[in-house]
């Protein structure tokens, strides 16, 4: 469904219920705010499609409704025809608010820093929908606050944003502000690093600055002193020796190698004796088998066996050839009658065993005498040890004793001055902190003159906007004829209508139509000064939400509202007529029902059951209607 707003003055009409509401908050979602989204266009609108001008740039913004999209926008320019990067209501890159904010001719990077000498912040970052917040008054604040005027976490950001549309600041201003609670924030920093180092150090009994910077000198003169002592020391501590005690080095070093030769002999030759034994036990264990087997030879041969010792037949009735084995018939190795029974491997076996034991007594006794000259050797090296060292004794000892001092001394002068040194560090931390906190301060005095002189320049422009604001509030207020209302103006400070000299906030009972009247006239006021200055970035728009339903019954004051409304449009669409160059005002409002005496001139949509604002769905009726904010 595309609806399009080409008049100065257009109203949207019809009862409660047919989505005039959800329409324009799809408005606002469609520029890239958090709106209120009805149900039926959750489940049957698929995208919001804006066509926008804004200064000389028109635009084209496509958001969809699915939550997981939603943050991404389409842009397309319709100026140049061509379609742009798309964009983004978070604070991702390039962001739909800049673009916006750009196009208004407005900065994107400006800050609404708190107003109060003690706040430390910085402010938060204005967006778009933050200068839409006074393009539109929703059906739900229409008659409470003003621009959510009652939440005061807020207020820094409305009233950057008013002077801003007014031309009562600009970026330079706002950075001035921001730069003076991050400096304030930065002092407070300091100053309490400050207090606590200096506290640390009256609390730790710490070295004064003084003290601390005349230990450190004393420390460096006591060790460069001790440095050129253990210099002279260590000349005087070189190896200068006569030439018997060179010789006795000389016999000494020769005698080690002596010690360490018969160590390493007498491993191998005890290596070697293990060895031998081992093949002796060897040959040992063949000679005794082959004395078990000729012991088992001469035990059998004289036996005449009567049956086989094997299938145990009879012998007896056998045939035996001379000199053969009645058993086994083989020719007899051993004729009986042979005393010496002797074999050719035993010889060997006991001639090579007679070879190893020889030696292995070889062996043990070069053992026996490499380990009488390495005790020897041993003896000699202590005592050519203990020679040397009588000789050196009484020129060394007491030079090193006194390198052992020094060294001693030249520690400590290097602890005193390291610990000093931490000390300075921490006096040193604590001047740098004033200074930087002094510094700061002075930073920040200048940051205010700054600011002063921006805001001096702004004075004079601040005094006429405010003499037009009151005399058009006052004026309209009178027009409309609102009930119980004897004076009105807009605070200087605060910038929200004072009623009969009560401040907004203060002012009741709020949610009736003299509170919805006071604000509508508020905006109407906002409008019509902001037209009558060039300088000012306000855009002529505003977008207003059922103010009949929130007057009740007063049909005079309904009617005033309206035609004051229309004398709005009528005035802009004067100055268009003779050529004055003045910003196009538009002005959408959407109502239940219209003033019987409300002029029809102007453009007008009428919403019913049977057409709603989504004509496409069908309306459940009445009874079914779930109203947005209820």
């Amino acid at each position: 469904m595309r609806y399009t707003f080409p008049s100065d003055l257009s109203v949207l009409a019809g009862p409660t219920g047919v989505g005039k509401t959800t329409l324009l908050e799809l408005v606002k979602f469609g520029y890239g705010g958090e709106a209120e989204i009805a149900e039926v266009a959750r489940d049957y609108v698929v995208e919001v499609r804006i066509d926008t001008t804004l200064g000389d740039s028109r635009f084209r913004l496509a958001r969809t409704i699915d939550p997981s999209k939603r943050k991404t926008v389409r842009v397309i320019d319709l100026v140049a025809r061509e379609r742009l990067a798309d964009h983004y209501t978070t604070n991702a890159e390039p962001r739909l608010s800049s673009l916006l904010l750009s196009a208004l001719g407005l900065p994107d990077d400006m800050r609404a820093p708190s107003r109060t000498n003690v706040s430390r912040n910085t402010g938060s970052r204005i967006s778009f929908i933050d200068i839409f917040g006074f393009l539109y008054v929703p059906q739900r604040e229409i008659n409470r606050d003003i621009a959510h005027s009652d939440e005061s976490v807020r207020e820094p950001k409305r009233k950057a944003v008013f002077e801003l549309l007014f031309g009562l600041t600009d970026a330079d201003t706002l950075n001035q502000r921001s730069l003076i609670n991050e400096l304030q924030g930065k002092i407070d920093t300091a100053e309490i690093e400050a207090r606590n180092v200096a506290g640390f150090l009256a609390s730790s009994n710490t070295t004064t600055q003084e003290n601390a910077h005349s230990l450190v000198q004393e420390a460096r003169s006591v060790e460069a002193k001790t440095k050129v002592r253990i210099t002279e020391l260590r000349a005087a501590l070189d190896p200068v020796e006569d030439r018997k005690t060179s010789v006795l080095r000389d016999l000494l070093a020769d005698t080690e190698r002596t010690v360490a030769d018969c160590r390493s002999q007498v491993v191998a030759l005890q290596r070697r004796e293990r060895e031998y034994r081992v093949e002796l036990q060897q040959v040992q264990d063949d000679l005794d088998r082959l004395s078990r087997i000729s012991d088992a030879g001469h035990r059998l041969a004289d036996i005449e066996f009567e049956v086989c010792p094997r299938c145990v037949q009879s012998l007896a009735t056998r045939e035996v050839p001379t000199g053969a084995c009645r058993v086994c018939l083989q020719p007899d190795p051993a004729p009986a009658g042979t005393a010496e029974f002797d074999q050719y491997e035993s010889k060997q076996l006991r001639d090579q065993f007679n070879e190893i034991e020889s030696q292995l007594h070889a062996a043990s006794s070069q053992i026996e005498e490499t380990s009488n000259t390495e005790a020897t050797a041993v003896r000699r090296v202590a005592e050519l040890t203990a020679l040397i060292e009588s000789r050196t004794r009484e020129r060394i000892t007491p030079r090193l004793q006194a390198f052992a001092d020094l060294s001693e001394r030249l520690a400590e002068a290097r602890s005193l001055q390291r610990e000093m040194e931490g000390t300075l560090r921490q006096w040193d931390r604590l001047q740098d902190l004033e200074l930087a906190a002094r510094e700061l301060r002075s930073e920040r005095e200048n940051a205010k003159a700054e600011l002063q002189r921006l805001e001096e320049a702004l004075e004079e422009r601040r005094e006429q906007i405010f003499s037009d604001l009151n005399e058009e509030y006052g004026h309209t207020i009178s027009l409309l004829g609102v009930p119980g209302i004897t004076s009105a103006s807009i605070d200087s400070r605060t910038y929200l209508p004072v009623i009969n000299g009560t401040p907004w906030r203060k002012h009741g009972p709020r949610g009736g139509g003299i509170t919805t009247a006071a604000q509508t006239a508020y905006w109407a006021t906002l409008l019509a000064v902001a037209q009558k200055h060039s300088w000012t970035h306000y855009p002529a728009f505003l977008l207003v939400d059922s103010p009949r339903q929130s007057v009740n019954d007063s049909e005079a004051l309904s009617q005033a509202l309206y035609r004051r409304l229309v004398a709005l449009a009528d005035t802009n669409r004067e100055f268009s007529r003779i050529g004055v160059n003045r910003a196009k005002i538009q002005i959408i409002i959407a109502d239940n029902s219209l003033p019987t005496a409300y002029r029809s001139d102007y453009a007008q949509v009428d919403f019913s059951i049977e057409n709603p604002t989504v004509p496409t769905i069908r309306h459940p009726g009445p009874a079914k209607v779930k109203l947005l904010g209820s």
